[in-house]
């Protein structure tokens, strides 16, 4: 079986949801948004916008807690609350709701982290990443930096046939936007060897750097 690649989103709705949900309808491409319950409810027709375009919403707690910042009982409220507000997105968009909604916590599960006995108790799994991307950073990288890595993420996974799930941003607990990301996947998308499934990985360079 080909090894799949998938790229997911953390933080939004943003102020670039939109224009990265023009992008990946241009090329066809369906992703995964794990979302803010904060930023939800701030922008639910743009999350219902992006259920009838057949992607995916994910939770992402309600307000981005560091490990160990919240009480373990208010992140399970954190959980539920958001869990709530992804079904009615589900309502609004008339697109059934999943048997599951695919949780991933703020700054990803590390070894022993406090917050496993909360997914303990939910009975939810936690979906990682294969690869995180810098465009969380201020100043972030530049778009063709971003597609860059990606094009040599990809690549190596790929290689050993290995699966790919790309870890971006497209908005923040801040409401930040997200413009180097937007262009970066258009970059990547719009790379013919994206449609093949044969990014190449170009002797260890991205294009643009």
């Amino acid at each position: 079986m080909h090894p799949s690649t998938l790229l997911s989103f953390d933080d939004g709705p943003g102020p670039s949801t939109p224009a990265l949900l023009d992008v990946l309808r241009v090329t066809s491409c369906r992703a995964m948004f794990f979302v803010l319950g904060s930023n939800l409810a701030r922008a639910m027709d743009v999350a219902t916008r992006a259920v009838r375009e057949g992607h995916v919403l994910g939770n992402h707690t309600y307000s981005h807690a560091r490990p160990g910042a919240v009480s373990d009982a208010a992140l399970i409220d954190e959980v539920e609350h958001t869990d709530a507000l992804i079904r009615e997105v589900y309502q609004l968009a008339a697109v059934p709701e999943p048997v599951s909604i695919p949780l991933r916590l703020p700054y990803g599960l590390e070894p022993q982290d406090v917050r496993g006995d909360v997914l303990a108790r939910l009975k939810r799994s936690h979906t990682g990443w294969t690869a995180i991307l810098d465009d969380w950073r201020r100043p972030p990288p530049s778009p063709h930096a971003l597609a860059g890595a990606m094009r040599r993420h990809i690549a190596d996974r790929t290689a050993r046939g290995q699966d790919v799930l790309l870890c971006l941003h497209d908005g923040s607990r801040l409401a930040e936007a997200r413009p180097a990301t937007v262009e970066a996947v258009r970059l990547l998308l719009s790379d013919p060897g994206w449609q093949t499934g044969e990014l190449e990985n170009r002797n260890g360079r991205g294009a643009g750097q």
